[in-house]
C-alpha cells in the first residue's frame, strides 16, 4: 500500500525538460556564495541602510509565495500551517530552522501570533561574515523578512520577526523572535519602514529636486549676502544694509543693541518699534529664565504676542553685541528653507558693520585721549588759543568752562590680565555712554585712574556731582568686580589750567571712601587747596603733629586712626559711625575714650575735632596714610 505524501512532499524538486519546479512554482539554484557577491554589491552601492530594507522585502515576499501556494496544497490548523514555515525555510537551503515556541490565539477578532526559536547554519550570516567580517548587530535580514511574510500570509495580520542574536555576530545560533505588529509596537517601526520604503527611483528624483531647489535658494541668498556686501565694501553705514536687506526680502528688519535698542531698522514705523520692543520684554518678563541672550544665542523664531520674530544673535569678538531680526506678522511669510540662512548673513555683515564703527571709534577716542594728556601737561603759558581751536575739530567747545573729573578704579581680584580686559571695557562702556547722552567728552587713562573732562554745559541740567555720581552707579552695576571712586575738580574757565585741575580732581579721589564714592574739590574746602608741591612736607610735618601720639608708624595705630575718622566725618554721632564701624555702643565708646587719652584732647571740642579731621584728610590726599576706607 502507498504511502499518503504529506504537504511538505508537495514542494520537492521537480526537473521537466530542462526546468526545475517546487511545487508549483519554477525554481533557480543558486549558489551562496553569489547572493554573497550581491549583498557586498548591494551594500556598496546601495548603502548598507538600504540594503537591510531591500533584502527585508525579498526575504517576506519569498515567504508569502511559499504561504499561497501552502494554503492550495493543504487543509491544516493555522498552527500547522504556521508550524511548516521552519521546515519549508529549512528545505530551501536558507537555513536550519526550529521553533521552540508557538502560541496563537484571538482577540477582538484579530489573530494574535508568538513564535520564538533559533536559526542554525544561516548562509545569510556566513556570507556576511566572509565579506565584512563579525558584525555589531544581527544581520539576516532576508530569513527575518522570509519568516515575516509566511506568518502574516497565513494570520491575515502583519507579523514581524526580529533576530535578537545572530551568527553574524559571533554567536552560536540566530535566536529570533516573532510577533504580530500590535504587540512589538514601537519596536516594529523600523521593518514597517522597510515595507513601505519608496523605489530608489523615486528617492533620487525626490532628492534630485531637493537639490535643484537647495541650489536655487542657495542662488537666491548669495544674491542678496552679495548685495549687503557690496553696502559694506562702499563705506555705507548699518542702516543701509538694512534698507538693501528689507527691498530685497519685503520683510521688516530689525537691528537692536543688547538692551533692545534700535541701532537700525527698515519697513517698521516708530509706533509699532516701540510695540515690538514692549511686547518681547512681556515675553521676556513671562519666561523669566529666558533673556535675550540665553534665548537667541542661535536663529530662534519666537512667537510673541501680535507678531512673530525671527531672531539671531550678532557676534564681535566671540560676544554677543546686538540681534538681527525678521519681523513677521504672517507666519506664512516665514521661508523655513531660507529665512534663516539669509538673516544670519545680516547678522554677519552687521557685524563687519559695527567693528568698523568700533574701529573708527576707538582710533577717535584715542585721538581724544592723546588731546586730553596734552592739555592737561600743557604750561600754563602755552597758547590756550591753539588748544581751544583743536578741541574744536574734534567737536569739543573749550572756551566754556569745564571740569575735570578722576575715576579711581579699585579691583577685587589681582590679576593684571584681567584689569587691563576690564578697563578695555570700561573705557568702551564711557564713550558708549557718551554718544547715548550725546555728551562729547574726552577721556584717558593713567594707570588705574579714568580721566574725564566734560564742558559745564553738558552737565548743567543735573550738576557735575549728580552727573558723575549716576555714571559711576551706572559703572557699578555694569561692572559688579570693581569699585569707582570718583573726584571733581573746581570749575575751569581756563584750558590753560587743566593740569591744576586734574590735580584737583587727583586729590579729592583719595579722600573718597565707600562712605562717600564722590567727591568734589570744593567740599575739601581749606585742606584741599592748602597742599600743592611747594609745601606738602610742612603739611605732612604739622598733620603729624597734631595727630601727636596717635604714631602712623605703629599698625596698631591704624585701626585707632580709622575710626577716629569716621567719627569726626559723622560729627560725632555714635550711632551712625558704631553702624559704619560694625561696632556696638559700648565698643565705640572704649575706642573713643582710648582715642582721647592718647591724644590727650577732648575729641568734643570743636577746634580739635575741625584740627584732627583736617589733619587725617591732609595725610590721605598727600598719600601718606591708607586707614582702609575703599
Amino acid at each position: 500500500m502507498n504511502k499518503p505524501k504529506s504537504v511538505l512532499d508537495q514542494f520537492e524538486l521537480k526537473f521537466d525538460n530542462g526546468y526545475i519546479y517546487m511545487g508549483e512554482s519554477r525554481s533557480i539554484i543558486v549558489a551562496a556564495d553569489a547572493l554573497g557577491l550581491l549583498r557586498r554589491d548591494l551594500i556598496r552601492d546601495m548603502g548598507f541602510e538600504r540594503m537591510k530594507g531591500f533584502l527585508f522585502r525579498y526575504g517576506w515576499n519569498l515567504g508569502r509565495q511559499d504561504a499561497k501556494e501552502l494554503l492550495n496544497h493543504a487543509n491544516c490548523t493555522m498552527e500547522e500551517y504556521i508550524q511548516y514555515g521552519p521546515k519549508l525555510h529549512t528545505m530551501k537551503g536558507h537555513v536550519k530552522a526550529r521553533c521552540t515556541f508557538l502560541e496563537v490565539k484571538s482577540e477582538n477578532g484579530k489573530c494574535q501570533v508568538t513564535m520564538e526559536g533559533y536559526w542554525s547554519h544561516s548562509y545569510e550570516a556566513e556570507e556576511h561574515v566572509r565579506h565584512f567580517g563579525t558584525s555589531s548587530i544581527p544581520v539576516c535580514f532576508t530569513l527575518s523578512g522570509y519568516a515575516s511574510g509566511f506568518v502574516s500570509e497565513i494570520a491575515g495580520e502583519k507579523t514581524i520577526f526580529k533576530e535578537m542574536t545572530c551568527e553574524g555576530m559571533g554567536k552560536e545560533a540566530c535566536h529570533w523572535i516573532g510577533k504580530t505588529v500590535d504587540q512589538w509596537g514601537k519596536e516594529a517601526e523600523q521593518e514597517l519602514r522597510y515595507l513601505d520604503e519608496s523605489p530608489i527611483v523615486e528617492e533620487l528624483a525626490a532628492t534630485y529636486e531637493k537639490l535643484l531647489e537647495e541650489r536655487n535658494n542657495l542662488k537666491f541668498v548669495t544674491a542678496i549676502h552679495k548685495k549687503l556686501t557690496e553696502e559694506v565694501i562702499k563705506g555705507n553705514n548699518l542702516d543701509s544694509v538694512v534698507c538693501q536687506m528689507f527691498q530685497s526680502m519685503n520683510i521688516p528688519v530689525l537691528i537692536e543693541n543688547l538692551h533692545l535698542h534700535p541701532m537700525a531698522y527698515a519697513g517698521i514705523t516708530s509706533n509699532e518699534l516701540e510695540q515690538y520692543k514692549n511686547e518681547l520684554i512681556d515675553y521676556l518678563e513671562k519666561n523669566p529664565f529666558c533673556k535675550p541672550q540665553a534665548i537667541v544665542t542661535s536663529t530662534h523664531l519666537l512667537h510673541l504676542r501680535y507678531h512673530y520674530r525671527l531672531m539671531t544673535p550678532i557676534f564681535l569678538q566671540n560676544k554677543i553685541v546686538g540681534y538681527c531680526s525678521f519681523v513677521y506678522h504672517d507666519l506664512n511669510q516665514f521661508n523655513a528653507s531660507i529665512s534663516s540662512m539669509i538673516l544670519e548673513r545680516l547678522a554677519s555683515v552687521s557685524s563687519v558693520c559695527l567693528l568698523n564703527e568700533k574701529t573708527k571709534l576707538e582710533s577717535y577716542e584715542r585721538i581724544k585721549g592723546f588731546f586730553l594728556e596734552e592739555i592737561i601737561n600743557a604750561r600754563q603759558q602755552s597758547n590756550h588759543h591753539d588748544l581751544i581751536m583743536k578741541a574744536s575739530l574734534i567737536g569739543v567747545d573749550l572756551s566754556k568752562p569745564f571740569y575735570v573729573c578722576v575715576l579711581d578704579c579699585r579691583f577685587q581680584e589681582n590679576d593684571l590680565s584681567k584689569e587691563l580686559e576690564i578697563q578695555k571695557e570700561i573705557l568702551s562702556f564711557l564713550t558708549a555712554y557718551g554718544n547715548d547722552q550725546k555728551q562729547n567728552m574726552l577721556i584717558g587713562q593713567r594707570a588705574k585712574h579714568l580721566i574725564l573732562l566734560i564742558t559745564e554745559d553738558q552737565v548743567e541740567k543735573e550738576g557735575i556731582q549728580t552727573w558723575l555720581a549716576k555714571l559711576v552707579g551706572l559703572q557699578s552695576s555694569q561692572f559688579s568686580s570693581v569699585t569707582f571712586y570718583g573726584g571733581i575738580s573746581s570749575k575751569v574757565n581756563n584750558v590753560s589750567h587743566a593740569g591744576d585741575a586734574y590735580k584737583e580732581a587727583l586729590i579729592s579721589v583719595r579722600v573718597a571712601s565707600k562712605h562717600q564714592q564722590i567727591i568734589s574739590f570744593e567740599s575739601l574746602g581749606v585742606v584741599g587747596a592748602l597742599i600743592n608741591e611747594n609745601n606738602e612736607q610742612e603739611v605732612k610735618k604739622m598733620a603729624k603733629a597734631c595727630l601727636g601720639n596717635l604714631n602712623l608708624d605703629d599698625p596698631k595705630n591704624v585701626e585707632l586712626i580709622r575710626t577716629l575718622y569716621i567719627f569726626l566725618i559723622n560729627g560725632g554721632n555714635l550711632e551712625q559711625t558704631a553702624a559704619d564701624l560694625a561696632l556696638s555702643i559700648s565698643g565705640l565708646r572704649y575706642r573713643v575714650s582710648k582715642i582721647e587719652s592718647i591724644l590727650q584732647q577732648e575729641l568734643r571740642n570743636p577746634m580739635i575735632h575741625y584740627q584732627l579731621l583736617l589733619s587725617i584728610q591732609a595725610l590721605m590726599i598727600i598719600g601718606e596714610i591708607d586707614i582702609g576706607l575703599k
